[in-house]
């Protein structure tokens, strides 16, 4: 029988396999499997909650109505600031937040600029820096607009981070580039959706000073009739 006997080989095989043991069995089909490609993995998940979000920033149409509670904590603060509101989002970029509180304020959002102005007539309206000497500001703006506009989620991810937390709930953070100037106010901004319609159910934005103000929308309403958007934005 010679060398090239192909029992002969089987032979060979099956010893060699006893000599290396478990380990070696295991170490050589470890050694034979192709890698796992981890980056594959995390944009699949990306890819999920993007297509998760998209599921209902869809069919907003025109606009979109929603309450919000908000929760706003600091270092400086005694206790946590809570308060409530109605937030309306116009296609393709305006986005208002409307305090109840007379105390409160109104958040106006618009390609122009940002506008903070007192419920209160008799209080002075509250005066931002143009969009172009306010980093942050801008890219908290741009970002919290993104979230409800429609599209195919690439204005949720320019000039951002992704990351896509773990968890039972569906969530995704961003994050300000890493030579961004916005990182020195904004952490991060993390949404967290509804797991079946895809809607935003929470924004919590992390400051750097470790500070957070939270979101918590409810009541979502798709292409309202412009009487019902008139009360939140008049």
């Amino acid at each position: 029988m010679t060398d090239s006997d192909p029992r002969t080989s089987r032979r060979q095989l099956l010893s060699l396999g006893v000599g290396l043991g478990a380990a070696g069995l295991f170490g050589a089909l470890a050694w034979a499997a192709p890698p796992v490609d981890a980056r594959t993995s995390e944009q699949r998940r990306l890819d999920n909650r993007l297509e998760l979000w998209g599921t209902f920033a869809r069919k907003t149409r025109t606009n979109l109505i929603a309450r919000y509670s908000s929760v706003r904590t600091s270092s400086l603060l005694r206790e946590d600031l809570v308060g409530g509101g109605t937030l309306a989002f116009v296609n393709p970029a305006t986005l208002v937040l409307r305090d109840d509180s007379a105390t409160g304020s109104t958040t106006r959002i618009e390609r122009q600029g940002i506008r903070i102005a007192t419920n209160d007539p008799s209080l002075p309206e509250r005066s931002l820096p143009p969009r172009a000497e306010a980093p942050a500001m801008r890219w908290l703006a741009d970002h919290l607009v993104a979230c409800f506009a429609p599209g195919d989620g690439q204005a949720l991810l320019a000039d951002a981070r992704a990351e896509v937390p773990r968890g039972r709930a569906p969530r995704l953070s961003l994050m300000p580039p890493r030579e961004s100037p916005a990182r020195a106010i904004i952490r991060s901004l993390t949404l967290t959706f509804d797991p079946v319609g895809g809607a935003v159910v929470e924004i919590e934005i992390a400051e750097s000073d470790g500070g957070t103000f939270t979101l918590a929308l409810s009541d979502h309403r798709q292409n309202e009739a412009p009487e019902a958007l008139a009360r939140v934005l008049d």
